[in-house]
């Protein structure tokens, strides 16, 4: 940590400074994004099958592209990665705000635009989340870039809801697509200015000639670095099991109950979304010195303890949608802390020359379970009800908790005693 009187790492690092700023306004489109298509379709459609296609869509890219998503990402050239996947979102909302001008019905052409929108997201996220961050700041100012970086996030979940529910109600699809296409210039002209961005990269292997067959043996060869990892094999069970869950904001599940059940607009389901921002980045603010000066164990199990216990306590209140609206966002202040050791396990605990595919191959694993999740909650909700869906949804999220003392058991302990005495000196 840094002497009292020095400079915060926002005013010392003036790059990471403006990593920040870039990805947060890229950040406020893709939440736009991501909350108006499901509600643009259920309002087209009116069906939760079609709502979890779409969930499915944005979700599927994290297991199908995931080889070549982490491939890509350590053996080419990262700042051209950063621009092509700009400039493959631009088009793809360009052909959205075309299409819907052709006042078409069929919903095929937006579900294909999205698979490919977010396999270009998620390669853009696994340089910049996985590499980029590490290698603009020390060791030591890791956890407060994280805590920065995860707090932009959780206040534009704030932000994005609210305004992509007012927007869509008010101005239409046409307008969100069009807010979308334009943030993405923030991180492009971010990466357009940084010119030497290859510097501030550890040398990854160097390859002449690249086929599918490099392809494969590099997704293999992470697949066999995560299932022999004491940490990372736990880890994928944990993530699989809380993105399984229905007691998630934006789930299918949660988007009917308000606006089907509840008959919510789009404003007010935005208003609802905003509220679990507001208290998930509680959690961010103070991730950071818990993470920091206290027990990785302690601090990472009781968070998901937290998020389990907090929503189930929010299905006694299904009657009442501001009564679990209040309950389960304070489950969210669990999900921050969450969230936060996450990223350091997958930051720290990672070789940083193979560290994208690795990541990817890790996310192909618990992200497996999304499309599968969306699929299963509309299947439940016509056959069962909403409350069904959200019972299973509490039951996975404690299925997390058991998994959760496996990875943190996995941190040896001698690195936690190195913590606590470099804190001390």
């Amino acid at each position: 940590m840094p002497p009292k009187n020095q400079p915060s790492l926002l005013g010392r690092n003036p790059l990471f400074r403006n990593f920040l700023f870039a990805t947060t306004v890229s950040l406020m489109g893709t939440n736009v994004f991501d909350i108006a298509m499901p509600l643009y379709v259920l309002e087209k459609t009116h069906s939760v099958l079609a709502v979890s296609m779409v969930a499915f869509c944005l979700h599927l890219p994290h297991f199908l592209m995931a080889p070549l998503t982490g491939y890509t990402a350590d053996h080419f050239n990262k700042r051209r990665v950063m621009l092509f996947t700009d400039l493959g979102q631009v088009l793809c909302m360009l052909f959205l705000f075309a299409y819907e001008m052709t006042t078409a019905q069929s919903i095929l052409p937006i579900l294909l635009t999205v698979f490919v929108a977010k396999s270009l997201m998620n390669m853009f996220e696994t340089v910049t989340t996985f590499q980029l961050i590490p290698a603009m700041v020390s060791t030591e100012d890791l956890s407060a870039a994280n805590s920065w970086f995860l707090s932009a996030h959780r206040l534009i979940q704030v932000v994005g809801p609210l305004t992509g529910g007012m927007l869509l109600g008010i101005l239409g699809v046409r307008t969100c697509i069009f807010l979308n296409m334009i943030s993405f210039g923030a991180t492009l002209y971010f990466t357009l200015r940084l010119r030497k961005m290859d510097e501030y990269f550890l040398e990854t292997e160097k390859r002449s000639h690249h086929s599918l067959r490099h392809v494969i043996t590099d997704f293999r060869e992470s697949i066999s670095y995560v299932w022999s990892s004491p940490l990372f094999r736990p880890f994928v069970f944990l993530m699989f099991f809380w993105n399984f869950s229905s007691m998630l904001p934006n789930s299918p599940t949660f988007l009917y109950y308000y606006t089907e059940i509840w008959h919510y607009t789009a404003f007010e389901y935005g208003v609802v979304a905003s509220l679990f921002g507001v208290l998930g980045v509680i959690g961010y603010l103070k991730a950071s010195s818990l993470y920091s000066e206290k027990n990785f164990y302690s601090t990472f199990v009781g968070a998901c303890l937290w998020q389990s216990a907090f929503s189930t306590l929010a299905l006694f209140f299904f009657g009442m949608p501001i009564g679990l609206t209040f309950v389960f966002g304070f489950s969210r202040i669990g999900s921050s802390l969450l969230t936060m050791g996450t990223f350091l396990l997958r930051q720290t605990k990672v070789p940083l020359n193979r560290s994208g595919g690795v990541n990817a191959c890790i996310r192909m694993f618990f992200m497996s379970s999304a499309p599968l999740s969306a699929l299963v909650q509309a299947f439940v909700i016509q056959r069962f009800g909403v409350r069904a869906s959200f019972t299973l949804g509490a039951v996975f999220l404690w299925a997390t908790l058991f998994y959760s003392r496996r990875v943190a058991a996995a941190i040896p302990l001698k690195e936690e005693r190195s913590k606590r005495m470099r804190k001390a000196a």
